[in-house]
């Protein structure tokens, strides 16, 4: 799987807004109100509802889709209004953060507000995001990976990410499309209590605004190989949080 290169900021940050407030106000929602759970998967065009549950609701690109196979509906995305009250059956005001435990979701937009999704850009970022997701599956299937969680797309903080091992050695390890932190997309380790592991002294460690490493996806995209360069990045980071091998008798 190669990475394409990275839209600009300026092309970036609209389609990217849009599909944040989807993936929190719309697509989460429509799950949350179901199961009682907020968690996405992404696909190679957008993001979804796990396809294994009743109703599902997805994105693709400027698409908003509700079922599957033949009982398939599609309409285009215009705005947050609109599309609550296509996918969700809700006419009126929208819902902003109804779900509890939501971490710092987009706030509240007018209804009216147009949502502006440039096509190429959304093929991007699905892209991204499966690659991150591909990845972060391999770094679970790792035997040293224990205490895992399920790699999710969150859709407050819009990215993809998975915690693995206990207490003190626990970290999230993950792909952003660039938030107040990094402002580029970027995968991450992001340790829990850095000062169990001497305020993470060794030089690979190189982001102090996300309390671990981070690698942009400008880099990973001059790789011939993105999915095991990243793969590898990740497994660094975990086997840095791993207990030291004692030396020799």
């Amino acid at each position: 799987m190669r990475i394409d290169p990275v839209p600009s900021p300026e092309r970036l940050e609209p389609t990217l807004r849009s599909w944040r407030l989807l993936a929190a106000h719309v697509v989460a929602e429509a799950r949350y109100r179901r199961i009682g759970h907020s968690g996405l998967q992404p696909t190679a065009l957008g993001f979804t509802t796990p396809r294994d549950e009743p109703g599902v609701v997805a994105v693709e690109l400027d698409e908003l889709v509700v079922g599957v196979g033949d009982a398939e509906r599609r309409c285009e995305v215009a705005t947050v209004g609109q599309a609550q009250t296509w996918a969700l059956g809700e006419v009126g005001a929208p819902r902003w953060g109804a779900q509890p435990g939501l971490h710092d979701p987009p706030g509240p937009v007018p209804a009216d507000e147009p949502l502006d999704i440039d096509r190429e850009v959304a093929a991007w970022l699905g892209g991204w995001f499966l690659l991150g997701h591909e990845v972060l599956n391999g770094l679970v299937a790792d035997a040293a990976s224990t205490h895992a969680g399920v790699p999710t797309l969150w859709p407050e903080h819009f990215d993809v990410g998975v915690e693995l091992l206990p207490d003190e050695r626990r970290a999230s390890y993950g792909v952003s499309a660039g938030d107040d932190l990094v402002a580029q997309p970027y995968a991450y380790v992001a340790v829990w209590q850095p000062e169990h592991h001497g305020g993470l002294s060794d030089p690979w460690w190189n982001a102090t605004a996300v309390r671990g490493a981070v690698l942009t996806a400008d880099v990973l995209a001059q790789r011939r190989a993105p999915y095991d360069e990243l793969l590898r990045w990740f497994r660094t980071g975990r086997d840095l949080m791993l207990p030291a091998e004692p030396p020799p008798p």
